[in-house]
């Protein structure tokens, strides 16, 4: 989005049996994103997986900080919120990151002719 914000598209795909007598109606999850030391949270949400969805792939977009020098990776980590060891880690590279320019060039002013005032039909003018 800008050289400070990148925004991350995340899809998730449940790779799992989904059982009501176990998960209930829904299976609550957490989404979070760390930095390359796993040292600083820069993003958390909660995430339901509802068992009329379970079968289904999921999408959720957020943004996140970046800051330079542009570090090697994040981790994006997605926790169950209820069953000890179940989560599974996914390392973002950023090896062929491309940052929008440092300071972009402004717009050019045009040298354009304001309209009569009688042209925006307003009763006051």
């Amino acid at each position: 989005i800008t050289r400070t914000v990148i925004r991350v598209e995340l899809k998730i795909d449940p790779d799992f049996a989904f059982d009501e007598k176990l998960h209930g109606y829904a299976s609550p999850f957490w989404i979070i994103v760390e930095d390359v030391d796993g040292e600083t949270i820069l993003h958390h949400e909660f995430f339901i997986l509802k068992k009329q969805f379970a079968k289904e792939a999921h999408s959720v977009s957020f943004t996140v900080p970046i800051h330079e020098p542009v570090p090697p990776q994040y981790f994006i980590r997605m926790i169950s919120d209820r069953w000890l060891g179940s989560e599974t880690v996914l390392p973002v590279s950023f090896r062929h990151l491309i940052l929008p320019e440092k300071y972009s060039a402004p717009t050019e002013l045009l040298d354009l002719q304001p309209l009569p005032i009688h042209e925006l039909q307003h009763e006051k003018f």
